[in-house]
């Protein structure tokens, strides 16, 4: 009876949650042009007309950078309106959410059970963690939610030794936006050679499903000119400089560069190709200490950490909805701080440190110029950081028992 009546509250908890959001959502976005989920919704029509997705009729609509099969999947929208459409997108950004927030406690919890308070615990600290992210993917109507929940079902799946249901979920967040892909040299160095092979014949199969409703040979020339728009759109000078972005790339430009903008917090170390340069062989050396092999009884959950943790960092544009990702880590830390009672001093204070530094420097709570000056300062990308720096202390140096 206890049982029944603790999944009751949790029910209505859950369902009082959507409604008061879908109502603050239905408030806000229309005011907001409904943000970046009128790119999508934008795109979905044009997909059914048969247009050129890659072209640009409203210099007011941010471009559409994703594949023609995310275009493909989304076009259902495109027969709605755009509240409704909204309103569909948001209760799957939603559910997403709770579905991702229970897997990702399925994947790391898997070592010690949980008390019921200590699981109520975990599910509402990571919340808190991760809300400043959550809000902003909800609100601006961005797919990461969605991409988050695929790839950890993915993970679940391979845990259940589901190859092909995996390949086939992970290639599709590959195939929205290209960060995911981190994951795939990941398995090939943990020798899972089904996955790695599966995942590579699945991203081919998948890019012509879109045939199905433009012909063949449309498909292929909007796949010609998928990479060359993302490369023209998203990776010029200034999009790395733009202080809202908060890439490990960003961070390394605004820094050390002697042509940012930001003189008064620059070394004035290298030019511009020369910062970018330097900041890709640290990012590959972030990267490569996930591929080294640990001492821990918890490296599988470091890794996935650190993986989705590069997702937001090696994004060129990371906004903050990207940060969404670092939600695992959270769970994690939090988890592994709970069933060693907090004994690992050193993890708790990165971990509370990479909170204030990515969520208390937010409009609401600090006001929007000095959120302006922490994004100046790469507050998020510096914080995403020392949450990487925990899990990577405990994958090779491990609290011992």
């Amino acid at each position: 009876m206890k049982i029944k009546l603790r999944k009751f509250i949790v029910i209505i908890i859950i369902f009082s949650a959507f409604g008061g959001n879908l109502g603050r959502y239905l408030h806000r976005a229309p005011k907001r042009h409904y943000c970046d989920f009128r790119v999508y919704h934008d795109t979905a029509q044009r997909f059914l007309k048969k247009e050129n997705i890659y072209s640009r009729p409203d210099e007011k609509i941010t471009p559409f950078k994703y594949s023609p099969l995310f275009a493909f999947l989304i076009s259902p929208l495109g027969l709605l309106s755009r509240k409704a459409a909204s309103i569909i997108f948001f209760t799957l950004n939603f559910f997403s959410l709770i579905g991702a927030l229970m897997l990702s406690k399925r994947l790391i919890t898997k070592h010690t059970a949980l008390a019921y308070y200590q699981s109520v615990c975990l599910y509402t600290l990571t919340t808190i963690f991760s809300f400043r992210f959550i809000l902003q993917v909800i609100d601006s109507g961005q797919i990461s939610i969605i991409m988050f929940f695929l790839i950890l079902t993915a993970l679940y799946f391979i845990n259940k030794k589901m190859e092909i249901r995996a390949s086939v979920l992970l290639s599709l967040p590959i195939l929205f936006k290209y960060t995911p892909s981190l994951f795939i040299p990941y398995f090939l160095f943990r020798k899972k050679y089904k996955i790695f092979i599966f995942v590579i014949v699945s991203i081919i199969l998948l890019l012509l499903l879109p045939s199905i409703y433009l012909g063949l040979e449309k498909n292929i020339n909007l796949l010609k000119q998928w990479i060359p728009y993302i490369t023209k759109t998203s990776l010029d000078k200034w999009s790395w400089y733009d202080y809202k972005n908060q890439s490990f790339n960003s961070l390394i430009l605004r820094y050390t560069t002697k042509d940012t903008p930001f003189k008064e917090i620059s070394l004035n170390l290298f030019t511009f190709n020369q910062g970018l340069l330097f900041s890709y062989l640290l990012g590959l050396i972030l990267y490569i200490s996930i591929l080294i092999r640990g001492k821990s009884t918890f490296e599988t959950e470091c890794d996935t950490g650190m993986l989705f943790i590069c997702m937001a960092l090696f994004n060129p544009n990371a906004w903050l909805t990207n940060f969404i990702f670092l939600t695992f880590g959270y769970m994690f830390l939090i988890y592994y701080l709970i069933i060693h009672q907090f004994k690992d001093k050193m993890t708790a204070v990165l971990l509370t440190l990479s909170f204030i530094l990515c969520s208390w420097a937010s409009e609401s709570v600090v006001g929007n110029n000095i959120e302006n000056l922490f994004e100046k300062l790469s507050s998020v990308t510096i914080g995403t950081l020392l949450l990487y720096i925990s899990l990577l202390k405990i994958k090779f140096f491990p609290l011992k028992e």
